[in-house]
């Protein structure tokens, strides 16, 4: 019995783990984003181009991928990164 609740605690801990890491990773690119779009001089279409790419990036991270290999979270960081 101490063995399966060391394993089911275990478990969770590890899972959690999982989750936060996915979460934080999307924090830092919500972070980087917003900053950007407050502090750069940008045309309409530029922001809107950045904000629809990032609502697509959202929703595949939301069903479990990875920002790093999501292309629209990819392209916006080439935007962000070239202004």
């Amino acid at each position: 019995m101490k063995y399966l609740s060391t394993l089911v605690l275990a478990t969770g801990l590890l899972a959690t783990q999982a989750l936060a890491s996915g979460c934080s990773e999307m924090a830092a690119f919500n972070t980087q984003v917003n900053n950007f779009l407050e502090t750069a001089n940008l045309t309409s279409d530029t922001k809107d181009k950045i904000n629809t790419l990032s609502a697509e990036c959202k929703s595949m991270h939301d069903l479990g991928m990875e920002v790093k290999n999501i292309d629209s979270c990819k392209e916006v960081m080439t935007l962000v990164k070239v202004y």
